[in-house]
């Protein structure tokens, strides 16, 4: 009889301590973007209102449409000022963090490090990855059966330099998806960083479907906009359905504006900037 009890009070408690579990875990992610949003944001103020962008090394004067399509490229080895590793990792690597990953201090015992001095922007790696992530899918891949490992990184110069060192290692060390070329001055409503599903997330619009298996599994996912402040996008079932009524919300004013640059061939504003993870 004590132990029927016992059994009974597990089978209520334990779910309620899981789900206890994993909304600590989202909030730690939702800090952990705010903490991603207001480096980016810090790094605008810096750089002529830009937030962190890949530059086009093959077009001297390229329109903001083909700026967008290099957002997510990789140029080997990224040695030179205007190279850069793939995907987000080589943005937060190679931009963001360049300081740390590409400039020597001129201490001979601090170059023999992984890093090469303190970050400048984002002090600690680690809020790259949510606590409740544990797989990602490969770059730009919907192949949910082919997933990689999350790993957190201590140094930056440990994120991946190229394509092939990233297929290598087969592990994933970013949990979230960024909207590369906003400016300062854009709407403060839109969006700038979000947590990834295990989907391709690099097309406009790029809610899809959310699993069990994705950061926060079906229930949504963290969102930072770009005044830096984070919200919890709900969803009933993350089905395709329900996350483009989400996508709605956050895309829908973007594909809905007129492009910003008068050069840029497109329509809405959206062709000129573009999602990477």
């Amino acid at each position: 009889m004590v132990m029927a009890i016992i059994s009974l009070l597990l089978s209520i408690l334990l779910p309620a301590l899981g789900r206890a579990r994993e909304i600590s875990k989202r909030t730690v992610c939702g800090s952990n973007l705010r903490s991603m949003a207001i480096a980016f944001s810090t790094y605008a103020q810096e750089n002529d209102s830009w937030f962190p962008a890949k530059a086009h090394t093959t077009v001297a004067s390229p329109r903001m449409d083909q700026m967008a399509t290099v957002q997510d490229k990789a140029y080997n080895p990224p040695e030179k000022e205007n190279e850069f590793g793939p995907n987000f990792a080589g943005m937060i690597r190679d931009i963001l963090e360049k300081k740390a990953t590409r400039f020597s201090t001129g201490d001979e015992d601090l170059t023999k490090r992984m890093d090469n001095g303190p970050p400048q922007y984002l002090s600690d790696p680690r809020v790259l990855l949510c606590p409740s992530d544990q797989w990602n899918n490969r770059p730009k891949s919907n192949n949910i059966t082919d997933l990689w490992r999350t790993q957190a990184v201590t140094y930056y110069k440990q994120l991946p330099v190229t394509v092939g060192q990233e297929a290598t290692a087969k592990k994933s060390y970013i949990s979230y998806f960024y909207v590369s070329l906003w400016r300062n001055d854009d709407r403060p409503d839109w969006l700038m960083l979000a947590d990834q599903s295990n989907r391709n997330d690099t097309t406009v619009r790029s809610f899809t479907q959310l699993g069990p298996e994705d950061n926060h599994g079906i229930r949504g996912m963290n969102i930072a906009l770009l005044d830096t402040h984070v919200e919890w996008g709900s969803t009933r079932s993350g089905t395709n359905e329900d996350m483009q009524q989400l996508a709605g919300r956050y895309w829908g004013g973007i594909v809905q504006a007129r492009p910003r640059y008068p050069s840029t061939q497109g329509s809405s504003r959206a062709v000129e900037v573009q999602t990477i993870e």
